[in-house]
């Protein structure tokens, strides 16, 4: 039972690898298919309606948009009517390979009048700065490439300095799509990731570090860490939905979950204004394969373990009511 614990703990977190640097990697290496333990998501019936719709005519930026998960968050705010700039490297949109109806999204990208396309480089401040202003809020899903920089510049000084370009433009809300066992240094997710792309675990806390640093000042501003499990084992593409999702906080469970899932969650906490989501992280899976990410936190799997609470509910709202504001992680016990 143990070694089942410990692997799947592994091939969950270690899976997140082929989001967060994607073009280091091929899809059908073998390594992530032999570490993957345990099932994937059920499939639940789905239509996509408008879950929330925008308070005005200011965009979502959605940096790193070529991405497989940011190309989605792109798709997302389309499909709900809502304004958003994508913001890639080239200034080119969508990437090729993506299949944005995932999100459910199935019009005419080139001619849509809510879709602005630019060039923007998280390594240049100036950019950041012309591109974020005027936006409503900004997601951040840029991670490191062979085209576009290491995990130094892209998940730790890119993600601090978008943060700062938010802060400096008073945009109202900065979501960052990080990883799970950012704070878990000694768990196998942690070291694996960070063996495979060097630096990017420990650039990643650095950049979500950085964050909460600059938004501590209470101000109108608030920033929303979302750490998902595992991306490439869920064989269902498609939304889900908040039935099928969990969310905990302290970093110490995960689980699998797809990119369409993280997306949708993305664009809801950038259009949310409740108190309880800002400033502060948690964790995003499925409910119905949820491990520790390391042996010593098994105990906070027990749904009544007074510790860690597992907020689920059939809605966005419901599923983010629990969530804890300034948070950030569980100390070891």
């Amino acid at each position: 039972m143990l070694w089942l614990h410990l692997s799947t703990s592994l091939g969950i977190l270690a899976s997140t690898i082929f989001h967060h640097a994607s073009a280091l990697s091929q899809p059908n290496e073998v390594t992530r298919r032999n570490l993957l333990i345990g099932g994937s998501a059920a499939a639940i019936p789905l239509t996509f309606p408008q879950l929330t719709s925008a308070s005005n005519d200011a965009p979502i930026a959605v940096v790193g948009a070529s991405g497989r998960t940011g190309a989605l968050c792109v798709a997302s705010c389309l499909r709900r009517g809502i304004p958003v700039e994508a913001l890639t490297r080239s200034g080119n949109w969508p990437p090729s390979k993506i299949d944005l109806s995932t999100v459910g999204y199935t019009g005419d990208y080139v001619s849509s009048p809510l879709l602005t396309v630019s060039a923007c480089d998280v390594k240049d401040a100036n950019s950041l700065a012309m591109n974020l202003a005027g936006c409503k809020a900004v997601i951040y899903a840029a991670s490191a490439s062979k085209a576009g920089g290491n995990s130094k510049e892209i998940d730790g000084d890119g993600v601090i300095a978008a943060g700062e370009a938010c802060v400096k433009n008073n945009v109202s809300r900065y979501i960052v799509i990080s990883s799970g066992s950012t704070t878990r240094p000694n768990s196998l997710g942690f070291k694996f990731t960070e063996m495979a792309v060097a630096g990017i675990m420990t650039n990643k806390r650095l950049g979500e570090v950085g964050v909460a640093q600059m938004y501590g000042n209470g101000g109108k501003s608030s920033y929303t860490i979302i750490r998902p499990g595992g991306l490439d084992e869920p064989k269902i593409k498609t939304i889900q939905g908040p039935s099928a999702l969990e969310i905990s906080q302290g970093d110490v469970l995960a689980g699998f979950v797809n990119r369409a899932d993280v997306a949708e969650v993305a664009v809801e906490l950038a259009l949310s204004t409740a108190a309880n989501v800002k400033n502060t992280a948690f964790e995003l899976y499925y409910k119905n394969n949820v491990v520790p990410v390391d042996k010593k936190y098994r105990k906070y799997a027990n749904d009544d373990n007074g510790v860690v609470k597992r907020l689920g509910g059939d809605t966005y709202e419901e599923l983010f009511s629990g969530i804890k504001a300034n948070y950030d992680y569980l100390e070891d016990p």
